[in-house]
């Protein structure tokens, strides 16, 4: 099985804050950096999912990207990513006791991929390939995205995948133009939260969402927290439960869903088993601090 991605590949800085509860001097794990950006993050759980994944991006010369792609290359990862002179991104992530999380993010080196950055080579026979809305959203690496996508299916037809994020890139962008955008490129799946899928339809209740968002792609599938998730495909609906988990963070679940549902995905095409498979990845993302 294999899958290509393209996007971001930032550090960051996960910092819980829960003033209340906790001191500071008595929580080790208060402040740690770690590995992330959404793109990245998707690559690495797929590669641990067994799949052969490369993953396109570009780094500054510094510590930070030598860190970073170290990481991709000891998960499995088969990292394309060009070393350039700016700095390696980074993202502020910061926890509440809830799990939830607030993010300040810099995309630095990764934010200026180019289209000239691609070897065709990379796009032979792949099975699927991801996009981000970080890399559609973004002026910097927009052109490289769909350079990529029109690579990508220029050697096959891989199953194209885009995780729709986020919110506040999308109310910046425009819903309206992202969703037009969204529709003209044609992809085989998309992945919206909630809050993100009311953006882009207009909707306000799940199943209005996801039903207004099928024009949008084939297959929908709308992750709700603690609701669970549900997923469609033409008039069938699978709706699955959250897996019950000690919540955390909850950066870099979505990238873990969708890294979870694209591999069972292609090895079944049941859209429940996929469903399935993308909770559980999730579900063992926000049980942990970070995005991997």
């Amino acid at each position: 099985m294999n899958i290509l991605s393209i996007g971001d590949l930032l550090l960051d800085v996960v910092v819980r804050h829960d003033p209340a509860s906790v001191e500071e001097d008595s929580a080790p794990d208060m402040v740690q950096v770690l590995p992330g950006g959404s793109a990245a993050n998707f690559a690495v759980h797929a590669a641990r999912l067994g799949a052969n994944v490369q993953f396109i991006s570009r780094v500054g010369p510094d510590w930070t990207g030598e860190m970073l792609v170290r990481s991709l290359l000891n998960e499995g990862v088969t990292p394309h990513v060009k070393v350039v002179e700016a700095a390696t991104g980074r993202v502020l992530a910061m926890v509440d006791k809830h799990g939830q999380n607030r993010m300040w993010s810099y995309p630095g080196a990764s934010g200026t991929i180019s289209p000239d950055d691609l070897d065709p080579a990379w796009f032979q026979e792949l099975d699927a390939f991801h996009l981000t809305g970080y890399s559609l959203l973004r002026d910097g690496p927009r052109a490289a995205a769909l350079r990529a996508l029109d690579l990508a299916r220029s050697n096959g037809e891989p199953f194209c995948t885009l995780d729709p994020n986020p919110s506040h890139l999308i109310a910046d962008f425009s819903p309206a133009r992202f969703h037009e955008m969204i529709k003209s490129l044609h992809f085989d799946a998309i992945f919206p939260n909630l809050e993100e899928g009311r953006l882009l339809s207009g909707k306000d209740q799940p199943d209005e969402v996801i039903s207004a968002l099928l024009e949008l792609a084939p297959i929908v599938v709308l992750t709700m927290g603690e609701q669970g998730c549900l997923a469609a495909r033409g008039s069938e609906r699978v709706r699955v439960p959250a897996t019950p988990t000690k919540l955390i963070d909850t950066t870099g679940a979505g990238d873990a869903f969708a890294a979870g549902f694209v591999v069972e995905y292609l090895n079944a095409h049941d859209l429940h088993a996929a469903t399935l498979s993308a909770g559980r990845s999730a579900s063992q993302i926000v049980a942990q601090l970070g995005a991997r």
